[in-house]
């Protein structure tokens, strides 16, 4: 079959006198003239609507104090543990036991007498069936109710005493957060109104830190097991700080490498910072990628419960001691171990800190409470207990004196490891 013949269509052309093509574009344009005219005879181009980028995504950045680590800034973020490492959330109904360890019934008086009790609640501590004399100390049973009905300056007074002994551990290692973000706590938890006011009526603040101990009676309030996973998820959260260093055409890279090649990454760090000047812009790094190898693989996660003494050991301690190692040191588990590297292989410095120096929180009596590492400025690194909870994270040292706080006065003491001594040959 034959295809038939498509003949080509041959444009129309309109052919108007030049009379009536002015009329036409006199017509065109007169609405414009219009509207020049309502609009005062000015028309300014309006720039494109831009998008509002959520705060989340993009945090605001700021500024740290200058020095030889660079210019630095950062943003808080918030991380929170996946729900595997939330323990079992079934409501099991658990007493409350106050462990006033090494007080008499006479010393326990006079400390009721201090806390700010209304005429009820002093009854009710007055009265002896609450309290169970041991030779080494006082047990309290308070009733729910009174502990419920407390008032944050109570609670405080309270709690800060029983956080001095590990006997209770609901004030010893209670949820924090900081106190000038409380709101950031619960923000976005997807908690119900309800849940987040009953908790919100049980913390207290010490230092800069708001804490909540109270698990133990709001969990067994709340009938949804989804609703106490979200709240144990949302009271474990940890506010971390991301940091970046700018780089600008003309950094001066040799004094940048020399301040963060340590960890045995000097092969590194160079190179890698080198190529980030090379188009001749500027740019933004995370210092991530500027930690040793041990703290870059650590930074913002948790602890697996399948690792070896993950339960128990990979504390503060096991985490410095690992801060310059090309791969975590077990040793570090042992108590005798962490002892005696930090007697041997460090030395107290009472010079400007650098990276790598670890931070020792000492009491009077010289027993260690807690220790970090230097990052640069203010900025440390840091596992804040050795729950699973607890992740490796980047804070302040201002929040980390408020995370530990004590009725004691405490000294930063600042150490560094010793230089290495070089292999010798045996030919």
């Amino acid at each position: 079959m034959s295809t038939p013949s498509v003949q080509p269509k041959i444009p129309l052309t309109l052919h108007l006198p030049r009379a009536a093509l002015w009329i036409l574009a006199l017509l065109l344009t007169l609405p414009w003239g219009v509207l020049l005219y309502l609009g005062g005879g000015h028309m300014h181009p309006q720039p494109a609507a831009r998008a509002a980028i959520p705060s989340e995504v993009t945090p605001s950045l700021f500024a740290v104090k200058p020095g030889p680590w660079g210019e630095l800034f950062y943003s808080r973020i918030l991380i929170e543990p996946p729900e595997s490492l939330i323990p079992s959330s079934q409501p099991v109904a658990r007493p409350t036991v106050w462990n006033f360890k090494g007080y008499t019934a006479a010393s326990l008086a006079q400390f009721w007498q201090s806390v700010p009790l209304n005429d009820a609640e002093r009854r009710s501590v007055a009265d002896s069936r609450n309290a169970e004399i041991l030779p080494d100390g006082i047990l309290y049973r308070p009733a729910q109710e009174f502990v419920l009905g407390l008032s944050p300056e109570a609670r405080a007074k309270i709690y800060t005493v029983l956080a001095a002994f590990p006997e209770n551990p609901d004030q010893n290692d209670p949820y924090r957060f900081r106190a000038e973000a409380a709101d950031e706590w619960f923000q976005h938890s997807e908690l119900q109104a309800v849940t987040i006011g009953l908790v919100k009526r049980l913390l207290y603040r010490r230092g800069t830190s708001l804490l909540f101990s109270d698990h133990n009676l709001v969990l067994p309030l709340i009938p949804s097991l989804q609703e106490r996973i979200l709240l144990l998820k949302t009271l474990a959260r940890k506010s971390t700080l991301m940091v970046k260093l700018r780089i600008r055409p003309d950094t001066d890279i040799a004094a940048l490498d020399a301040y963060w090649s340590r960890g045995q990454r000097a092969k590194d760090i160079k190179p890698l910072l080198q190529s980030l000047v090379r188009e001749g812009t500027g740019t933004l790094i995370d210092i991530i990628h500027l930690l040793p190898r041990v703290p870059r693989s650590l930074l913002y996660t948790y602890p697996s419960p399948s690792e070896p003494g993950s339960q128990t050991y990979l504390d503060c301690h096991w985490t410095v001691l690992n801060f310059l190692n090309t791969r975590p040191d077990d040793r570090y588990q042992d108590l005798a171990a962490v002892t005696a590297a930090f007697l041997n292989d460090y030395y107290p410095v009472a010079g400007k800190p650098t990276l790598g120096d670890i931070i020792m929180f000492a009491k009077p009596d010289g027993s260690i409470i807690h220790s970090c590492v230097f990052i640069a400025a203010d900025i440390v690194y840091t596992k804040n207990g050795a729950s699973p909870k607890a992740p490796w994270i980047l804070m302040s040292l201002a929040d980390v004196i408020a995370f530990y706080p004590s009725t004691e006065s405490i000294d930063l003491q600042y150490y560094r490891a010793k230089p290495q001594e070089p292999a010798t040959s045996l030919n």
